[in-house]
């Protein structure tokens, strides 16, 4: 009866006859010599779903010994630290979670703007000239000279009105004192 052990990251798989099984690695409480060449995986939930092997039916990892076979399963279950926590590590930690935070606050803002309906009305509408209407949407109180807006044309030509947007997307990057030498589609 060939038994195999893998590591398989967060589990190992453990391969008898063919039929696979995998045991998370934070199941496992203790790995123990019982008797002779049986070891014991004991993954905490009562004697009847303990798993036993015998050592000499694992080829995978082959080992000369019952105590090998154990150290190996032991050192599967190991997990890779890269690095140890120091008082640096964690205050540049810190700086990467307020970066975070801002960044979602700008975004959490961005989506609030969404939520004041900006679509609906726009916030400028510039009808100079008798063919075309610019439609500037932003934020209330938005500078015309900054890249916030979202602007669409208007243009009715034989009766047929074409809308279009600025850059072809609705992305609030525009600035409305450009609207006339912006590219529409």
């Amino acid at each position: 009866m060939a038994t195999t052990i893998e590591n398989n990251g967060a589990s190992l798989k453990i391969t008898e006859n063919g039929a696979s099984r995998f045991v998370l690695k934070y199941q496992i409480r203790e790995v123990e010599i019982v008797r002779d060449t049986i070891i014991k995986i004991d993954i905490g939930q009562g004697a009847l779903n303990n798993i036993f092997l015998d050592q000499a039916d694992v080829t995978t990892p082959a080992t000369a010994t019952v105590e090998e076979l154990r150290d190996q399963i032991i050192n599967m279950l190991q997990t890779n630290v890269v690095g140890t926590a120091t008082e640096a590590k964690q205050i540049e930690e810190i700086g990467e979670i307020k970066n975070l935070q801002a960044v979602v606050g700008n975004l959490q803002a961005k989506v609030n703007s969404l939520d004041d309906k900006t679509f609906f009305q726009p916030k400028l509408v510039d009808e100079s000239n008798a063919n075309v209407v610019y439609n500037g949407f932003a934020v209330p109180g938005s500078a015309v000279d900054a890249p916030v807006w979202a602007i669409q044309k208007v243009t009715k030509t034989n009766g047929v009105y074409s809308y279009q947007w600025a850059g072809g997307n609705r992305n609030f990057d525009k600035v409305w004192n450009n609207r006339k030498a912006l590219i529409y589609s």
